[in-house]
Formats: structure tokens, C-alpha cells, sequence
């Protein structure tokens, strides 16, 4: 029987409930109340409360069932209260009635701040089939916003003004449809009742919502963050810690050949056949500081004579390094086709999903008992034997099941009971020991979000993909943004809470133009920017090939974070964020913080920065008062200068400039309540006493320039001279330029100094070009790849400071009518010569500074938005631009470096799909611009050129671009 029945014949019985008489109980707290009537006429609820508001027109059936083709409810019949908590309102309440056919008892409790879950339990006093429970079945004014996945109904939104009630069934399943004003929640359990036993129903939640107005993938932020609170609420998460997680597989040696993956054995840390390699695996979690290790093939591949005695000896060389291990398995699909190396085979067709005419498919049906038994009894077997502590499920796929054999309705209804065996194999796989991590992996797995998280709290819901055009040349990057975004858009539409996601960090793709070495921080970083969660794969066979250097670099990194994450796990176990969308033109803003203390991570992955404004308030859990230092820890590790100084005050909002294609991470905590020695702020470093003064000695990249600030200790005199020392480090006066220090202000509190450090700098974003319209044919007849002449100039891309939303999408730049020129960004020079310099300044203290005392604060303008160039619109197909810049150092006379080390320029577009051509000279000679398609979804790609054997040359170069849409 469909919902959209058993809904509309339900508004028939509320509209005759409470005849007269009867009793009435407030149950809830300050946030949620639900009035209950009662009497012999029966159960209602007749009221519900959010902040003691009523929504008005809103009242509800606490139940129906559909029994034997009969639809029951709690109407008719006297309903007695039977058990109450408290007093006004109630904090639980149990109430008791029966039928011809059944007695039943229904409990209501609060079960969270603003959250009442009631539960019914059913005593049938006959044999029946009971094949659907509704535990909502509320009339209201107007119909609820419903989120769904692809299979299933997650929520029902009920919206008053600024307030709102959610209602949701407590499990990864459920059926929410609105007919005729009466929307109801149930499930179809096809259960067989019987007289002396009993059948729990599923519980079901409610809770108060507070609406604000903002809206991110078409929920708004109150209901996000109610759901984010209930899915970690109603149930305690089973791990109070970070999951981090290696892989022993090698995507690199991956050739398809009809259903078979095929893995070379090159490099393949397979336990049986390469031990040594599992070692190392092994050798290297305990130096990266990750705890769990997925070991490959999983016991459905095994062979004769695996996996004695190979698997003993993994399992305890884990354990002696205090390492929990586990193996894999293919869910549905039961064999991996990347390790079913001995063709293993079920042989059960009877257990496969079947569609409508019978036929059936390639994957088994979880909703079928005994394929769900089969599987319980293998991997869980298999897991105490090994004493395994991981189990990967890999690849599910739900499909509606019409096969007669399998004790559960045919079609789209066998989804609850496939996704309830697949319950049932997680539940059973979990109580093999307290460590287990059950781990979902891609395939189906988002249909059953959020909820899944009670079962298996870490998921990592995607293979190695990317479907958005991100713009770069590094596809670990790439992978790294993709999944972020993902995981974002799911927590605002399905409501995840962040601390369940798992990114899986994959070195994989090494014929990236531009090395993972340059982007592994950013990767791993944006990622802990979301959520506490790590996983790595390809890492050691990456490892190995870089020098020893390196490979310190990386392994003192992955150490340090996780360490630090798992040190402040209680913050990361929410998420909070402000700023944009990931996507096109983007700069998120996330934090995990508490009080007067946490940390901010600031997100960059365009080739230009942007200047965003940071609120340092409860937007990003800063609930605090006072004043506050913020410490940057990464890229750099310094005290920051802000615009309201060193010290701004928690509540304000400060605008702070990204650079691009980086990662901050800033770590907020109280001031000091004293300076005891002097404390620099804006650059890293350190300050030593002399008997003049102080000497600071700091290093930044080449040309660069920077404003600091000393804060003195009370009662020092003033610094009233800075002067940079000689440093005799200076290899090369032809390439240098001296640098410059000036001091701005001074008072006994502390200086304001501005310096620019030595040599000229490396260039990065080129966002300033003359433009002009035109042909390729006319402009090269003109001259124009060595000199554009005349045109305006302009600032690329056109709609980052423009009155656009971010991030923009190739539907949103349609909308807003963007043409041709809007397409191009501008170019990035990747890897120009730079090095880092360190200078020494002589701080020199006196009586008098004879220096005003102005403001100790950096001059960061807040971010403005323009309105959009009316050149955007432009309908012109074809057009020319011309920028300079100035390369410090660029190899020549044949002494060149590695490919990777090649400065590069690169051309980030906004809608590849519409570039026809892309024509670049440098200096008047072309450019070899070539085309970056991306290994995993070569329908994307980013546009380059090396510069190296060109006729770009160290000084002033001018670009040319030709872009034809």
C-alpha cells in the first residue's frame, strides 16, 4: 500500500480525534514540546512548540500501521498514560491501548537538547503481516521541504518564520510523502506478527529547528546544523578520535580488460605475494603517525592455499608496531576485480537482484537472508581468526529487486530490506572486536547518508574522481579539491556531519605536469580543513622515489598533523564554516573551534588571491570574549599582524588576503597578558638582546615585502632606528638587490616596521592584460603576438571582485550572460626562480623615536565587490591579450633542470568546453601551449606552456594571448 494513501485516508482521522474529555501532557524541553491528548477516544498530537511558539495548523496521528490490508492508529480505542518522567513539561512519557488485533505501547522521551524520539512497541494478539509502519502522519498548513537521496527520504523540514521542526525515522531508511495537507514517514517491513512475540518498531525523531535565513544547496544552515547535531546525538559515535587510514594498493600498474582489473605484481604490496613491501607499508604508518592498514586481496579472492601462514605474520608484525589491520571485501559484487585473481565464484544465481522481467543482474541482493547470512559468516569468521580490526566494503550497488525468493517485496520497497541486511552484516562485522572499523568505500553509499554513520562511523564515498572542472596541473590536487567539494555539498544536502568523511589522499597519477611535492601539503591540509579524517594511498611507492630530503619533508609533515588533530580531536568533531562554496573562483573559510580558542583554515585553490573577510565570532565557534593573538601555522610559522593590530578582540570580522593555490592555517587563542620579551608579529623569526637593542633575524622569499611589528616588554624604551645588518651569506651581487627596512611608528607599547627583502621577485599570477578584440588572421598581420599597441587595460578574471556569486559555475555564468572574454582568467607562472632570503635587522632603542604613534596594524583593505564589466557580456568570439612580467633568473646555455623544475606559465579558463583555441608568444616568438588532460576524466584538462627553450628570457618578458570561444 503506498504512503500517499495511507496518508490520505489518515487526515480522515485526525479530522474526528478528540471528541471531548480526556487528558492532556506537555512533553519536551525549552527548545521542543509536543502536547499529547488522550482518553478513551484515543492518542493525538495536538500541538507542537518550537522556543513555546506553536506551529500553527500543525497536528499529528502518533502512528499507523497497515496490517493484513487494514489501516490501525491509536483512534478509537482508550489510550492510558502509563509512566511519566518530570513534571511540566514531561521529559518522558509512556503510553499503553489495544485493538481486537494488537496491544501496543508508545514512548516519548527527550533524547537531545530540542530533540523527542518516540518508539512503539507492538504485541500482536493474532498472525498478520504487518508491511507498513508510519510514525509521522502530521496535517499541517503547509506541505514540508523533503531531502532525499536517489533511493530513500531522509527529512521533513516544517518552516515558521524564523523557526522550524525537523522529523526524521532513526534509521537509513525511510519513505516521507505529502497528499491532501498530511505528509506521514514510514517503512515497509513485511514483518510477520504472531501472538506471544513481539515487533519493535524503528523510533522516530522530532526536534526544534532555528531557520537563519542563509541557505547553502537548498537547505538552510539552521536545519543543516539541527540534523548535524541529531545524527551526532541520537546515537554515541562509536570512535572518539581521528580514523587514519592506509592502503596497500598501487592504482599505478591498472590496465582493463573486459570484467577483470589487472595489477602488475610490480610494486604490489599484496600480502601473500610481496611481504617485504606490506613491511615497509608498515614501517612507514608508524612514521606518518596513521593507525589502521587495509591490507589486499580480502577473503572472498583468497586461493587454496591462502592466506596461512603469509596473514599470521602481517597481523603480528601490525600489532608489534601498535598498528590495527584488516582486509576488504566487494560488498554486492562479493569479488574485487582488481584481486579476484583465482576467478572465485558464488554460484548462488538465486541471490542475485533481479529487475522487473526476471532477469538478473551481477550483484547479489543483501536483502535476501541467506546471502546476508553468508556474508556475516565469512567476514566475521574470517575477522576473528586474524584478529582483524578493519573491514573495507567496497562498491555497493542498490538496484530494486522483483526476485520471488528472497522474503521481501518486489521492486523500489526491497530497498529497505537490502539496506537493512547490509545493516546487519555492518552490525555483526563491528561486534568483532572494539577497534573494528567498518569502512564503506564508493559505490551506493551516499543513498544511506546520514544515518549511516551509527553504523560505520568513517566513509569514504568516492573512488579517485573528478567530475568538476577545477583548474591545475597536478591531479593529487585535483582529487583533493573534487573531494572536498563533495563532501561539503553532501553535508548541506543530505547532512553528514564532517567528522564522519574520510578523504583518501592518492599519489596515484605521477604524469602530473607539476610534482606532487609542490601540492602534497595543500591536498592533505585542505582536507583536515573539513574533517578529521586521513587516509593515503601510493604514498610509500611515491616516497621512495624522491630524494632523502624530500622524503623527511613529507613523512615530519603527515606526522606533525596528525598528531595535532588527534591532540585537538574535540574541536574537529564539528565543523564550522563561512566564506563560499568550493568551486570556480572560491575561497572557504572552515574552523573547529570552541570558547576563545581554535583553529581557521583558509582555502585557496585558484591561480589568484582574494582578500576575505574572517569573522571571529560563533559563525566559526568563537564564543569567547577578549581579546585574542592568532598564531600562523602553516605555510609559515609566525604571530600575525592584523588590521586591528596583534591583539584584535573575538566578535570582530578581519579581512585577510589569500594567497593563491595555498592553504592557511591559523590557530586563535587569548592574548598575552604581558609581554615579558619582545614578540614579533607578522614575520617568523627570532629577537636577540644586545646592549644597543634588539637584533631580528627573519627570512621570506626573495623580493618580497612584509610589515611587522616588536612588542616590547613594559617599560623598555622605544626602538627608535632599524637598520639591516651586512649578511655574509650574499652569493652573487649581480643577481641581488639590497634590502629595505622602514621603520613607521614607535611608542613604548611596540614599532611598526615595513621591509623588503632582498633580490627581485619571483612572479605568480598575472592578472593585469591589455584586451582588444580581433581575429587571429588580423592580428598577426598587425603585429600584435609582439606588441598589442593600443586597448584598455584590465584585471582578470572578470567576475572574482564583481557583484557575482562564487563560486561560478558554467550554468552561472550562462545566467548571467558572461561571453568569450569572460572565459579567460589571466595565467599563473609556476615555478619562477626564487629563493628564500634572510636578512638580520638592528633594532636600536633610545629615549625619543621622534615617530608618531600610529596604529600597529597591518593596511588590509576589506574585500569590495564591483559591479561586473560590461566587457564580460561581450559577445565577440575572438580576442587578444598582452601582460609583462619580469623573470628574475631563467636557465640558458643548455644548463637546464629536470622537467619538474621548469617554470611553467599556465592559462585557467572558466569554461574549457567553449575554447575553440588558445594561441600564446612570448617576446614575440609562440609559445608551445599544450593541453593537461586530466588521467582520471580526460574530458577536463587545464592549458599551459614551459618557458624553458623559448623565448621568454630573465628580465622584463612580455605574454601575447589569442583566445578563440
Amino acid at each position: 500500500m503506498s504512503t500517499a494513501v495511507l496518508a490520505g485516508g489518515a487526515k480522515l482521522g485526525l479530522s474526528s480525534q478528540n471528541p471531548g474529555g480526556g487528558h492532556t501532557i506537555a512533553l519536551g524541553d525549552d527548545r521542543i514540546q509536543v502536547i499529547l491528548e488522550y482518553g478513551t477516544w484515543g492518542l493525538v498530537e495536538s500541538r507542537y512548540l518550537v522556543e513555546e511558539r506553536p506551529l500553527l495548523g500543525l497536528r499529528g496521528d502518533p502512528w499507523i500501521l497497515h496490517l493484513d490490508g487494514t489501516n490501525l492508529s491509536p483512534a478509537g480505542a482508550a489510550a492510558t498514560l502509563i509512566h511519566q518522567e518530570g513534571a511540566t513539561p514531561a521529559r518522558s512519557a509512556t503510553f499503553r491501548g489495544e485493538t481486537n488485533t494488537i496491544a501496543w505501547e508508545l514512548k516519548y522521551k527527550v533524547s537531545g537538547p530540542g530533540r523527542i524520539t518516540k518508539s512503539l512497541r507492538l504485541l500482536p494478539k493474532r498472525r498478520g503481516n504487518l508491511s507498513r509502519v508510519v510514525l509521522w502522519n502530521a496535517e499541517s498548513s503547509s506541505e514540508p521541504s523533503i531531502a532525499r537521496t536517489k533511493i530513500q527520504d531522509i527529512v521533513a523540514f516544517y518552516r515558521q518564520d524564523d523557526l522550524g521542526l525537523l522529523a526524521s525515522l532513526d534509521f537509513p531508511y525511510s519513505n516521507i510523502a505529502s497528499t491532501a495537507g498530511v505528509t506521514s514517514i514510514s517503512y515497509p517491513p513485511h514483518a510477520p506478527l504472531t501472538p506471544g512475540s513481539e515487533y519493535n518498531t524503528h523510533s522516530l525523531t522530532f526536534g526544534a529547528v532555528r531557520l537563519t535565513g542563509q541557505q547553502h544547496y537548498g537547505f538552510d544552515d539552521g536545519e543543516v546544523e539541527a540534523m548535524d547535531a541529531y545524527v551526532q546525538g541520537h546515537r554515541k559515535p562509536r570512535f572518539e578520535r581521528p580514523m587514519y587510514i592506509v592502503a596497500s594498493i598501487v592504482n599505478r600498474y591498472t590496465q582493463v580488460d573486459g570484467d577483470v582489473i589487472f595489477y602488475t605484481m610490480r610494486d604490489q604490496p599484496l600480502f601473500f605475494a610481496n611481504r617485504d613491501l606490506v613491511e615497509k607499508d608498515l614501517h612507514l604508518m608508524t612514521k606518518l603517525g596513521m593507525e589502521y592498514y587495509q591490507a589486499f586481496p580480502g577473503v572472498f579472492e583468497w586461493g587454496p592455499n591462502d592466506p596461512k601462514p603469509e596473514l599470521d605474520k602481517l597481523v603480528h608484525s601490525a600489532h608489534e608496531r601498535g598498528l590495527l589491520i584488516g582486509d576488504y571485501s566487494a560488498t554486492n559484487y562479493v569479488y574485487s576485480p582488481h584481486f579476484n585473481f583465482y576467478r572465485n565464484k558464488l554460484n548462488r544465481p538465486d541471490w542475485l537482484i533481479r529487475n522487473k522481467d526476471g532477469e538478473p543482474s551481477k550483484t547479489y541482493c543483501f536483502g535476501c537472508p541467506e546471502f546476508a547470512d553468508l556474508y556475516v559468516e565469512k567476514v566475521v569468521e574470517n575477522c576473528r581468526r586474524f584478529r582483524f580490526d578493519l573491514h573495507c566494503l567496497d562498491g555497493l550497488k542498490f538496484s530494486p529487486c522483483h526476485a520471488s525468493n528472497h522474503a521481501h517485496p518486489p521492486g523500489t520497497e526491497s530497498y529497505y530490506h537490502q539496506i537493512r541486511g547490509l545493516i546487519h552484516v555492518i552490525e555483526a562485522i563491528n561486534a568483532v572486536s572494539p577497534q573494528m572499523l567498518t569502512w564503506p568505500n564508493a559505490g551506493d553509499f551516499t543513498e544511506m547518508l546520514p544515518k549511516l554513520a551509527w553504523y560505520a562511523p568513517n566513509l569514504y564515498l568516492t573512488d579517485p574522481t573528478i567530475g568538476t572542472p577545477w583548474q591545475g596541473l597536478n591531479m593529487t590536487r585535483l582529487l583533493d579539491d573534487a573531494r572536498r567539494e563533495q563532501m561539503v555539498s553532501l553535508h548541506h544536502s543530505v547532512f553528514l556531519p564532517y567528522r564522519f568523511f574520510t578523504n583518501f589522499q592518492y599519489f596515484l597519477s605521477q604524469n602530473s605536469i607539476v610534482p606532487d611535492i609542490r601540492n602534497f601539503e595543500y591536498g592533505a591540509l585542505s582536507t583536515l580543513a573539513v574533517t578529521p579524517n586521513l587516509g593515503l594511498g601510493e604514498i610509500r611507492p611515491w616516497l621512495d622515489r624522491l630524494p632523502a630530503s624530500d622524503q623527511s619533508k613529507v613523512t615530519d609533515f603527515y606526522k606533525r598533523w596528525t598528531k595535532l588533530i588527534r591532540d585537538n580531536y574535540a574541536l574537529w568533531t564539528k565543523t564550522y564554516r563561512a566564506g563560499d562554496n568550493p568551486g570556480m573562483g572560491a575561497v572557504e573559510i572552515y574552523s573547529h573551534a570552541a570558547g576563545d580558542r581554535g583553529f581557521i583554515f583558509l582555502v585557496n585553490p585558484n591561480y589568484w588571491d582574494r582578500t576575505v573577510e574572517v569573522p571571529l565570532d560563533a559563525t566559526l565557534g568563537f564564543t569567547g570574549i577578549g581579546h585574542c593573538e592568532i598564531a600562523e601555522i602553516h605555510p609559515n610559522e609566525c604571530l600575525r599582524l592584523t588590521t586591528e593590530g596583534p591583539w584584535p578582540a573575538l566578535g570582530t570580522r578581519l579581512p585577510m588576503k589569500v594567497p593563491a593555490q595555498q592553504v592557511i592555517v591559523l590557530e586563535v587563542r587569548p592574548a598575552p597578558r604581558g609581554i615579558v620579551v619582545p614578540r614579533v608579529y607578522g614575520l617568523p623569526g627570532m629577537v636577540e638582546t644586545d646592549a644597543s637593542g634588539y637584533v631580528f633575524k627573519t627570512s621570506a622569499p626573495q623580493g618580497s615585502t612584509a610589515r611587522f611589528a616588536v612588542m616590547l616588554p613594559k617599560g623598555n624604551q622605544p626602538i627608535v632606528t632599524a637598520t639591516v645588518l651586512d649578511y655574509p651569506k650574499e652569493i652573487d651581487p649581480r643577481l641581488s638587490a639590497p634590502a629595505s627596512i622602514a621603520l613607521l611608528s614607535s611608542t613604548l607599547e611596540g614599532a611598526l616596521l615595513e621591509v623588503t627583502f632582498p633580490r627581485k621577485p619571483a612572479p605568480t599570477e598575472l592578472r593585469s592584460w591589455r584586451v582588444r578584440p580581433g581575429s587571429l588572421k588580423e592580428g598577426v598581420a598587425a603585429g600584435w603576438p609582439a606588441v598589442l599597441g593600443e586597448g584598455s587595460v584590465v584585471r582578470f578574471p572578470l567576475f572574482t571582485d564583481a557583484e557575482v556569486p562564487l563560486p561560478l559555475t558554467d550554468d552561472d555564468a550562462s545566467r548571467l550572460g558572461l561571453g568569450p572574454v569572460a572565459n579567460f582568467c589571466g595565467a599563473w607562472v609556476e615555478n619562477a626562480f626564487s629563493e628564500m632570503q634572510e636578512i638580520h635587522i638592528a633594532l636600536r632603542r633610545g629615549h625619543q623615536s621622534g615617530l608618531s604613534g600610529a596604529r600597529l596594524a597591518v593596511g588590509e583593505p576589506a574585500p569590495v565587490r564591483k559591479p561586473l564589466d560590461d566587457l564580460a557580456k561581450s559577445a565577440e568570439g575572438a580576442w587578444w591579450f598582452e601582460t609583462s612580467f619580469e623573470l628574475p633568473f631563467l636557465n640558458s646555455f643548455g644548463s637546464e633542470p629536470a622537467f619538474d623544475q621548469h617554470p611553467l606559465v599556465v592559462f585557467p579558463l572558466l569554461r574549457l568546453n567553449r575554447v575553440k583555441a588558445l594561441t600564446a608568444w612570448i617576446n614575440g616568438k609562440e609559445l608551445n601551449v599544450q593541453r593537461y588532460s586530466y588521467p582520471r576524466n580526460r574530458t577536463l584538462a587545464s592549458y599551459y606552456a614551459d618557458l624553458l627553450g623559448t623565448g621568454a628570457h630573465g628580465g622584463r618578458n612580455e605574454l601575447v594571448v589569442h583566445l578563440v570561444c
